[in-house]
């Protein structure tokens, strides 16, 4: 069973064995640089950083942000090592039962094998593909680095507003 455990200070011991999974798991133009994540891990009240622990043992990370009417899930990794544990499926359970309302998330197209399973593997999740014109901003330059879709876990009209979200308070608000 997975413990999602919020982590709240850049001296948590987790964070430090979370740092190298998270510079793996992420391109550069997807992820923060670390001081950048360190300061909204202490100032961001709406970030959540958590370390995934199953059976007591280090996982993973799962950051999402409560943007008070939705949420937008940011990174979800897992250790090498604890793959094909399902636990990933088991943050995706948990954050359905636990996050209420509309969750959205920003996936690559479509282009290779990997891709195709990953956005089949979150619509297996109850995910679909909201939005397929969405350019990710830069975390660093007033940049668009390319092109992603939004998935979500339920339509909304006010889906363009979402979006405008996500790129103001996780992107442009915290560089």
């Amino acid at each position: 069973m997975i413990n999602l455990i919020r982590i709240t200070e850049p001296t948590d011991i987790r964070l430090q064995k979370l740092i190298p999974l998270y510079m793996e798991a992420f391109p550069e133009e997807e992820r923060r640089n670390i001081k950048q994540l360190e300061r909204l891990i202490r100032e961001k009240t709406e970030m959540h950083f958590n370390a995934i622990e199953t059976d007591g043992v280090l996982a993973g990370l799962f950051i999402y942000w409560d943007m008070q009417d939705f949420y937008y899930l940011e990174h979800l990794a897992v250790f090498t090592s604890m793959r094909n544990l399902k636990v990933g499926q088991q943050v995706l359970d948990y954050i359905a039962e636990h996050l209420d309302g509309t969750r959205l998330l920003e996936v690559e197209p479509t282009t290779d094998e990997m891709t195709t399973r990953r956005v089949n593997y979150y619509r297996r999740n109850g995910y679909e593909i909201l939005d397929k014109t969405y350019m990710q901003p830069s975390y660093d330059e007033d940049i668009e680095v390319g092109n992603l879709w939004i998935m979500g876990s339920r339509k909304s009209d006010r889906l363009q507003e979402f979006i405008e979200r996500i790129k103001q308070v996780a992107y442009w608000e915290n560089r």
